[in-house]
């Protein structure tokens, strides 16, 4: 009796075991597929190639209590990769890109949308976030301290 005891107790133990080591597992890939953008942002540094405003003929009728829709300030941003010559574009609603001119030289965030939205948004990026702007790329930092690469991996969008 006191071996079936023994042995309930150890498949009890080993069970406990794998359920909390599989919650781990699923709590993981929860966080990458809910966060996948965050997760899997990318710093770009370069020459902006084009930065426009996206203008659609639109209207913009307000009162006191009700916010301006942000598509409004919208803006197209394409990068070029200053180490791979890569063209990175996105969309984008910050508003910091009404300050940057063509030619400049920016550290930006591009947030890409998730691998399933291939059908709707392919493989683009949904966002791109101006983190710092100057007028030429010899001013731009050539490697980023830690306490920048910590910065990065915390920057939502």
């Amino acid at each position: 009796m006191e071996s079936v005891i023994n042995y309930i107790m150890k498949m009890l133990n080993i069970i406990k075991k794998w359920s909390l080591i599989a919650l781990a597992v699923v709590v993981v890939f929860w966080f990458f597929i809910a966060n996948w953008s965050f997760v899997f942002k990318q710093k770009i540094t370069g020459e902006v190639v084009g930065v426009e405003r996206v203008n659609s003929a639109l209207t913009v009728l307000t009162d006191s209590n009700s916010k301006i829709n942000p598509q409004v300030f919208s803006f197209s941003v394409a990068i070029k990769d200053q180490h791979s010559g890569e063209i990175h574009m996105a969309s984008s609603e910050d508003r910091q890109w009404a300050a940057v001119s063509k030619g400049n030289c920016v550290v930006a965030a591009y947030f890409p949308y998730p691998p399933w939205r291939i059908i709707d948004k392919g493989m683009t990026n949904k966002n791109a976030r101006l983190l710092r702007n100057f007028t030429s790329c010899e001013q731009a930092p050539k490697d980023e301290g830690f306490f920048d690469s910590l910065r990065f991996f915390f920057l939502a969008y």
